[in-house]
């Protein structure tokens, strides 16, 4: 009725290989490499939002492709640190990079970067101390354009955005015959949002807490729990719209994230379930 058709076909095919070795160094400690390549084509809703207003299906949007190559190592250290470490390495070719446009109604339009390179590294430790469980991860991601060129700016060198470069995450947990504590710490580095890193979210650190137990009044088992996010209210921005608009003064990157919030659940469970 409206004189578009947005009818259409895209035909998209891949062969993704993979190949992993692992080796066990002792009874408590082994090392692993693994090999893989991935394809992942674009949504429909990516397909279909064309920044010039077109009908169909986009016929200049490609699939992204991707080579992974990780090392590691894994195991059980003086007897009660448990840990994991990885080192990856991602080559990318038509990374699928979202962009907006002035007028666009908040959409998102999506188009293909040249080549990426994802490298980085995952850190994983935990031990028990009596009856308190701690567990800290630290991720480190170095995502940067190798080749990408838009409108005649080339962008290699800028870090790949919406991405922070370094995460961490804690938990301790303080069990009881009957019941939990936990404490949670959560932080990221700043966000870049937009491909010439021109304006960044700044970086934030957040604290979540929680209690629960298990009571039993005979079938069925009732769990409950009330926990707090955010407890000490942090104005922070939790997420960004990446290349939301030209103008890095007045577009609307930057999406605040909540406030204090607390929470309530009550779970219940029967034999066998």
């Amino acid at each position: 009725a409206d004189g578009r058709n947005d009818s259409g076909d895209r035909v998209m095919r891949a062969v993704s290989p993979m190949f992993g070795v692992a080796a066990r160094l002792s009874p408590l400690h082994s090392v692993y490499g693994n090999v893989g390549s991935a394809f992942e084509t674009p949504t429909t809703t990516e397909l279909g939002n064309h920044a010039d207003g077109t009908a169909g299906l986009n016929p200049d949007l490609k699939p992204q492709f991707s080579t992974t190559y990780e090392v590691g190592a894994k195991g059980l250290a003086v007897s009660r640190l448990q840990y994991d470490v990885a080192l990856f390495d991602i080559e990318v070719r038509d990374e699928l990079i979202p962009f907006g446009i002035p007028g666009g109604a908040g959409r998102t339009y999506y188009r293909n970067a040249g080549r990426t390179r994802r490298r980085g590294a995952e850190l994983s430790i935990g031990t028990d101390i009596g009856p308190v469980t701690t567990t800290a991860v630290y991720t480190r991601s170095n995502f940067r354009f190798r080749d990408f060129v838009n409108a005649g700016v080339q962008y290699a060198g800028k870090s790949v955005p919406g991405i922070p470069e370094n995460q961490v995450q804690a938990i301790a947990t303080w069990h009881l015959p009957r019941a939990y504590a936990s404490a949670e710490f959560v932080a990221k580095s700043r966000v870049f949002v937009n491909d010439a890193n021109a304006a960044a979210a700044p970086a934030y650190g957040l604290v979540n807490a929680r209690v629960g137990g298990l009571a039993s009044f005979g079938r069925p088992w009732l769990s409950p729990v009330i926990g707090v996010q955010n407890a000490f209210d942090r104005k922070y921005i939790s997420s960004v719209a990446v290349n939301a608009g030209p103008n890095v003064a007045t577009t609307k990157f930057y999406e605040p994230g909540a406030g204090r919030l607390w929470y309530v659940g009550l779970s219940a469970a029967t034999n066998p379930w």
